[in-house]
């Protein structure tokens, strides 16, 4: 799998890549991710998109890096995500202080509100009037202190019930990060589908409380970025895989598998030079501005609407069309219809992020269109990589082509014969190679070789019944 296109970010992104590469020395896809992620949680909330009269999408990403241990997941989480830490840790000691305030005044309050309460008892017990008292106790009320909202911004050792009611009374726009997703994918929080996806949708959630008063988080906004180990995602697979990829959180993912192809380790050599970190001051010092900015917006309680010009436009409904054009069991997003259902809004997404932070609340470009198409479309063909081998379906669409070919030619066919003349699918990269391994190994199909040396696929002893003859697109050909 090649690298991530970095060149698909504008100059900025792109440098500031380099920089925290160059001062780390992990691996750039793990570095764009999180600087994805960094840029979702600081324009969540901030900025929509409308694509039309009918579309509008919010800018929320979730991102899921699978990485193990060395892969200094840790030290690029902490470099990028500076700004919010110091904000919520800035935050945080703010709040201690504003509490013991709070504490005195409400204590103050309280004691008002029982002299008011004496008296309404002391005259009903004579039977007189306490209209006036209880005006005072209305009045009362509204002047009862409330806590100040504290807006924490990152969340991640927490469950779902917490988190729903930290965003309904602190802040609804929050990222849930872990740079050892343990502390996310163990929890309950994982879990709840329905809540993770609604706020990545940006619709209400109702959280409804038998012992507590129920509430709906309105305008909730969550950007979630999960780095994991390999073998910790692989138990979350076996736990909630099937409800998690059914209900389609995992489509929602921008997804990187950081194999030995992308891993830097064996790269990584001592260097005494002094190292770069210009852009990524830059970078910083944007996310404070944007943070700056949506503090004086939320108190406004609107979001900027950004729009796409006609050439950007254009060319997303050129993308939205291709997408769906690689959806049918021959091509090549087969098998990945949820995937494939939720790429174009990615494209969205990522293309305003791209467009605001370099540029500000200006109309989208068609350059910041293609940069976000080829950025998920290097994504997406992480999440098959992935994903996209379950269930034996390429195995059942070779199968199909095959029991078709053999039907017309009765011989042995050629290996090179089902790269030029097979399902498109198969003809480039190293999928036929696996699937063809597969078969064999289940006998539905024997490898031989002719006089000449030519790889020749034969018919195995369970080529007419095997588990692939029994999925859907054995029926394609």
């Amino acid at each position: 799998m090649s690298n991530i296109p970095i060149n698909g970010f504008p100059e900025f992104i792109r440098e500031t890549t380099y920089d925290i590469a160059e001062l780390t020395q992990a691996p750039l896809a793990l570095i764009a991710s999180s600087l994805i992620s960094a840029m979702s949680l600081a324009c969540q909330g901030l900025i929509k998109v409308r694509v039309n009269d009918n579309l509008e999408y919010n800018t929320s990403i979730f991102s899921l890096v699978i990485a193990n241990s060395g892969e200094r997941k840790t030290s690029v989480d902490r470099m990028v995500l500076a700004p919010f830490y110091q904000r919520d840790r800035i935050k945080l000691a703010k709040s201690d202080e504003m509490k013991s305030v709070h504490d005195a005044r409400l204590r103050a309050w309280g004691e008002r509100e029982k002299g008011i309460l004496s008296q309404i008892r002391k005259r009903t017990v004579k039977g007189e009037c306490t209209a006036a008292l209880s005006d005072a106790l209305v009045e009362l009320q509204l002047e009862k202190p409330f806590l100040p909202k504290m807006n924490k911004l990152i969340y991640n050792n927490t469950t779902p019930e917490a988190l729903q009611y930290a965003m309904y009374h602190q802040g609804s726009h929050i990222g849930l990060i872990a740079d050892e997703g343990a502390n996310i994918l163990d929890r309950k929080v994982m879990s709840e589908f329905s809540f993770i996806n609604s706020m990545w949708d940006g619709v209400p959630f109702s959280v409804e409380r038998k012992t507590s008063p129920s509430f709906t988080i309105v305008n909730g906004r969550i950007t979630l970025s999960v780095m994991v180990q390999k073998k910790t995602f692989d138990l979350y697979l076996r736990r909630q895989g099937e409800k998690a990829r059914g209900s389609g959180f995992f489509a929602r993912c921008l997804i990187v598998n950081i194999d030995e192809q992308l891993s830097t380790q064996g790269e990584r050599y001592i260097d005494e030079r002094p190292k770069n970190s210009h852009y990524l001051a830059l970078f910083h010092k944007k996310i404070n501005e944007i943070l700056n900015e949506k503090d004086l917006q939320v108190e406004l309680s609107s979001e900027k609407i950004l729009s796409f010009t006609p050439a950007a436009l254009y060319e997303w409904q050129n993308i939205y069309n291709l997408i769906e054009s690689r959806i049918g069991p021959d091509e090549r997003y087969a098998n990945m219809n949820d995937f494939a259902s939720k790429l174009a809004n990615n494209v969205v997404r990522l293309s305003a992020l791209l467009s605001y932070f370099t540029q500000g609340d200006r109309t989208i470009e068609k350059e910041h269109i293609e940069s976000a198409w080829l950025i998920c479309e290097w994504y997406m063909d992480q999440a098959i990589n992935l994903f996209g081998y379950e269930d034996g379906y390429y195995e059942a669409l070779l199968l199909s082509w095959l029991h078709r070919e053999y039907s017309r030619r009765n011989v042995r066919i050629k290996y090179n014969d089902i790269r030029r003349y097979g399902p498109n699918v198969l003809r480039k990269g190293k999928l036929l190679d696996k699937v063809v391994s597969n078969l064999e190994k289940e006998n539905v199909i024997e490898i031989d070789f002719s006089f000449q040396g030519a790889r020749m696929v034969c018919r195995g002893r369970n080529f007419r019944d095997n588990t692939f003859t029994k999925n859907p697109v054995f029926e394609y050909y």
